[in-house]
């Protein structure tokens, strides 16, 4: 007891810790504060650690998120401790300022300090929404376009004010919808890319149209319905258009278009050089037995006792790497054939190989389009 005293270091933290005068009615309710710096402390060193391995960028930043969960060490434990312990850290404030309710700490002659804490309150709610966005998941999307609002409850700032900012302009659905994009919307969106579908760029963002004959309406209206519920396009059902085809006969099409996304940026870039349509070097990690029921369902024909797709638009050596991709990944024998025209080919999945392919779409396939199995369900 004595080297506590005599000590100038230990005297100092005995001064404070041990014989420091408090008064008489002190409870548990005075723990809020020094609990919320135990939270700040655990949140400054936790925070820190992720910002190490988090990366800033559109199209990267859910993806460093997921390798901080799988590949750091320990990555989860820390992202998961910083999580949690935010939320404890609004749990501890709003008690701290309940307690303060209670005693009447915001009476004179406390009114700066109270002042001083409700400024940091609304700073701390603003730290604590701009860390929910930086996943960029779909969490962060609901936070971006909720959250804010809170601020503007008044109906005229609403009307007046929510208009001028992102969360709430109408004409920029694609920051809206800021990903990331489920595994099988990216293939849905891939294999149609193989198929009957286009993308094009428009204000740095991509949006891609789908279209069908109109004897396939039943199914680009289920599909249309499909990427609805999904969030990536307009409710409107797509409306059957006329235009005039070869030999000026009548043709009845449906199509539709997705909103525009800043996100998927990369699969244009990857399906399109110079505005030429091509096949990107990445296609295999892609093609799931989903994409390729959605190409079978766009681009497939029944030819003999075979299929057919009908790759077109691509060069002989893109269809070759489809015909590779298909028999690597899936063992289906495909070969390169000529489309009839010059300088267009077209793959052809033998019978063979047609169980296989059966096998693998027809869980996927709307039934207006088993026909293109050809028997072989």
């Amino acid at each position: 007891m004595r080297l506590l005293k005599s000590n100038s270091l230990l005297g100092l933290v005995n001064s404070y810790v041990v014989d420091s005068p408090q008064p008489a009615n002190l409870s548990y309710a005075w723990n809020f504060g020094s609990l919320l710096a135990t939270c700040l402390g655990i949140q400054i060193v936790t925070g820190i650690i992720l910002a190490m391995h988090y990366t800033p960028n559109v199209d990267l930043a859910f993806v460093s998120v997921e390798h901080i969960m799988r590949d750091v060490n320990y990555g989860w434990m820390i992202r998961y401790i910083h999580a949690n312990v935010a939320s404890f850290f609004f749990i501890f404030v709003y008690l701290h300022i309940a307690r303060g309710l209670y005693y009447g700490s915001y009476k004179s002659p406390r009114i700066l300090p109270w002042s001083i804490g409700v400024i940091i309150l609304v700073l701390m709610m603003g730290t604590a929404f701009l860390g929910y966005v930086l996943p960029y998941g779909q969490m962060s999307l609901w936070g971006f376009l909720t959250s804010p609002k809170w601020f503007l409850y008044d109906s005229f700032l609403q009307t007046s004010i929510v208009p001028l900012i992102a969360f709430g302009a109408p004409n920029v659905r694609g920051i809206k919808r800021i990903g990331p994009h489920n595994y099988d919307v990216l293939c849905i969106l891939i294999g149609s890319m193989l198929g009957d579908c286009s993308s094009e760029l428009r204000r740095g963002s991509t949006r891609f149209c789908f279209q069908q004959e109109g004897s396939h309406s039943a199914y680009l209206l289920w599909f249309h319905s499909f990427v609805t519920n999904l969030g990536y396009c307009s409710l409107d059902i797509p409306k059957i258009l006329t235009r005039l085809g070869v030999g000026g006969k009548l043709r009845f099409i449906l199509r539709f278009k997705t909103f525009s996304f800043p996100s998927l940026n990369w699969i244009h870039e990857g399906f399109y050089a110079n505005g030429v349509k091509r096949v990107p070097i990445w296609i295999s990690d892609y093609l799931s037995p989903l994409a390729l029921a959605v190409w079978v369902m766009d681009d497939g024909g029944i030819v003999s006792s075979g299929l057919k797709l009908a790759t077109n638009s691509f060069t002989v050596t893109d269809v070759q790497f489809l015909c590779d991709v298909l028999f690597n990944k899936y063992g289906i024998i495909a070969t390169v054939v000529s489309a009839g025209v010059p300088d267009q080919y077209c793959i052809y999945i033998s019978k063979a190989s047609m169980p296989l392919l059966a096998s693998i779409v027809a869980p996927h396939m709307h039934p207006s389009m088993k026909y293109k199995l050809n028997r072989h369900l």
